[in-house]
């Protein structure tokens, strides 16, 4: 079997915070707490989680932008943070980001062709003919025309310019794309625009996705794989289909439960009662309806479910 296109070792990110007090030591904030997965070429992985879970934090370490405390990222078996400074810049022309906001991401000051051509700079010896033709290329890929590259960010809608993010993005034709919540800031109608327009350049390209966002729906609609992650940590990961249709972890039970569905009446869920968080135990004890004594005292080990599963809990819905 062949390496796969990236993977993440058991990342770990802490970050310092202030001191309570003049001669106490400096506590830490696990943000990312031994995370790992791979993701083929080709394929979608999705993480999702609430703001606070960690999910941004993992994104900028998968992006080398952030380097974390300890574990590894690879990228086709190269290790990111192994890399010479001037061998990682030429590396990053092969991961691209495209940005929550479609308004701030944008510089105002530069036309579209200045913006969507800007990543290569990383790859040496391209000519301005060739730079052009990829803007073009680019462009056209989004269902943009060739005319708009000389205009300004504020002459396009909202969707408009995550379209123009995208193309900024493909323009160097990346192996891996990472989306941070790629359509969390755009109307509803215009996501489904935006979302339908990653599944077919995936389709076409071979565009591998990692997509970070809050919303079960989105990454449903886009990825093979999702990860739910909670407090810093994956709590369960498997096929998108599966994990949506008969979640195993309670904490991804409350997420497909609080989406929105047509025609069906929001899921009214009773309230746990209240516990102190668990300083040892599970990190989510303190809102599980399933708690029982020994999550309290114990954490669960993230451990296969069934086929191509992982779930951790110790009491798994429907295990």
């Amino acid at each position: 079997m062949s390496a796969p296109l990236l993977e993440v070792v058991d990342l770990v990110k802490l970050y310092t915070l202030a001191r309570p007090g003049w001669f106490a030591p400096h506590p830490t904030r696990r943000a990312v707490d031994g995370v790992g997965f791979v993701i083929a070429a080709g394929r979608s992985f999705g993480v999702v989680g609430e703001s606070g879970s960690g999910k941004s934090t993992l994104a900028r370490a998968i992006m080398a932008l952030d380097r974390p405390t300890s574990g590894a990222v690879r990228l086709e078996g190269r290790s990111l943070y192994d890399l010479p400074r001037k061998e990682l810049r030429a590396m990053r022309a092969h991961i691209q980001m495209i940005f929550q906001d479609p308004y701030g991401s944008l510089d105002p000051r530069q036309r579209i062709a200045r913006i969507v051509a800007e990543p290569l700079s990383n790859l040496a010896h391209v000519a301005r003919a060739e730079r052009s033709a990829r803007v073009e290329e680019a462009l056209r890929a989004v269902g943009l025309g060739a005319a708009d590259a000389l205009k300004y960010p504020h002459e396009f809608s909202g969707g408009q310019r995550q379209r123009i993010a995208i193309a900024r993005a493909l323009i160097t034709r990346p192996k891996l794309v990472v989306a941070d919540e790629p359509v969390s800031a755009l109307d509803v109608s215009v996501q489904a625009q935006v979302l339908n327009l990653m599944s077919d350049l995936q389709r076409e390209a071979g565009v591998t996705y990692l997509v970070i966002s809050h919303d079960l729906a989105v990454v449903g609609h886009i990825c093979d794989e999702i990860a739910v992650m909670f407090r810093g940590g994956f709590v369960e990961t498997g096929p998108s289909a599966t994990l949506l249709t008969r979640p195993a972890h309670p904490y991804t039970r409350e997420l497909v439960d609080a989406a929105p569905k047509l025609e069906e009446a929001p899921v009214s869920r009773p309230e746990a009662p209240p516990r102190p968080d668990a300083a040892t135990g599970c990190a989510y004890a303190a809102r599980c309806l399933f708690a029982q004594a020994r999550c309290l005292g114990e954490a669960p080990a993230l451990r296969v479910l069934g086929e191509a599963r992982r779930v951790a809990c110790h009491f798994p819905i429907g295990g």
